[in-house]
């Protein structure tokens, strides 16, 4: 009996030890970022190089929609892999509530070391989700980033949620990212070009270059430790830009989000994907992984076909809605190929983002032009 019990032992020891490696998974969200906004996605400008590289040697998909313009009901939607009328929270700073399945709460059950760091705006600073939450540090959040990958568990698999505050106004200027002139500026076609429009874009482009950097600093820090290629890295943002007609709206300005997926291990050819997806997928794939069933609640779908075949279509439509942000409102959006249709059940309100009229320089400027 004793050497059958060692034989037991040693065949799961050997088979633990053979099979392969559980992927590890770093998914990184902007706040408040359009998709045309990364270097990657064609803006003149803005330099993302970091991003660019992991586009570059990974995937873009040029179809990836939000299922709202808002900060914490996209990410409890995100993070829940359901829509924001489906989660409990869908209006901004409702809290999710405790009942709603998380995903990575799925990942920590079923071995992973999960951390949450930076921007949270779901729950408080402990959840069962996570094993650790943390503030982030910095203006953007971000400082203590590279600390969670080199202070992690070596023996487990890891989920990171890293969020920055970037590029949420107000703007600060710090060392990390370029300072841009406002004669280089690219003014929308929907904002005015005046001198006070083209000072404000400069430090939301700064923003996004701060992100940026520190994208750069944990990628080099998973390369180092040996990781980088069995590390599925997402890069996407939780709405359009703090400017009219972007944060809130359902206009692709606000509601389409960059999407940029490495993971040398899947993609094998690095190429760009006009397959449809939304961001409610990533709990799917990430379930599907790590060897998980998921949820009859997750409405997602795994994109992780497309990242084995680019052409692979998983959707034929996409949906999203919009309801209190900052000023009350309810609207419903649905996308099919070139077609957009968006049902505002208030017709009365302008539809530009209330927020602007106040504290954002570029929205008064437009106001005046109009008034």
């Amino acid at each position: 009996m004793k050497f059958k019990f060692v034989g037991l032992f040693l065949f799961l020891s050997f088979h633990l030890l053979s099979s392969p490696d559980r992927p590890n998974m770093v998914f990184f969200i902007a706040d408040d970022v359009s998709q045309d906004d990364f270097g990657c996605y064609g803006h003149p400008v803005i330099k993302t190089p970091h991003i660019d590289s992991l586009a570059a040697n990974g995937m873009r998909f040029d179809n990836a929609y939000l299922t709202t313009s808002s900060c914490s009901p996209s990410r409890c939607s995100i993070i829940t892999g359901r829509y924001p009328h489906n989660t409990g929270a869908p209006e901004l700073h409702v809290r999710l509530p405790l009942k709603q399945v998380r995903f990575p709460e799925l990942l920590r059950e079923a071995g992973y070391y999960t951390v949450l760091s930076g921007k949270n705006h779901m729950f408080g600073n402990k959840d069962r989700a996570f094993d650790r939450i943390t503030g982030g540090g910095g203006p953007g959040k971000e400082e203590d980033w590279v600390n969670h990958v080199k202070d992690r568990p070596k023996d487990k698999p890891f989920f990171f949620w890293f969020a920055s505050t970037d590029a949420h106004r107000t703007w600060s200027i710090t060392k990390e990212a370029p300072k841009y002139d406002p004669k280089d500026v690219i003014i929308p076609p929907y904002l005015v070009d005046t001198p006070v429009t083209r000072e404000d874009l400069t430090g939301y482009y700064h923003e996004v270059s701060r992100f940026d950097y520190y994208i750069g600093l944990v990628t080099a820090e998973l390369k180092k430790q040996g990781v980088l290629e069995n590390t599925m890295i997402v890069v996407a943002a939780d709405n359009g830009r703090p400017f009219p007609r972007c944060k809130s709206r359902m206009y692709d300005s606000g509601i389409k989000t960059p999407w940029v997926v490495h993971f040398p291990e899947v993609i094998k050819s690095p190429s760009a994907t006009q397959s449809l997806i939304s961001v409610i997928d990533l709990s799917a794939t990430c379930l599907e992984l790590a060897g998980i069933k998921s949820l009859e609640c997750v409405q997602g779908r795994s994109f992780l076909p497309i990242l084995k075949k680019p052409e692979t279509r998983i959707r034929e439509v996409v949906f999203a809605e919009h309801n209190w942000h900052v000023y009350r409102n309810h609207e419903r959006m649905v996308r099919f190929g070139d077609y957009l249709y968006i049902k505002n059940n208030f017709p009365n309100q302008p539809n530009l983002c209330y927020e602007s009229d106040d504290h954002y320089p570029a929205g008064e400027e437009l106001w005046k032009a109009h008034a």
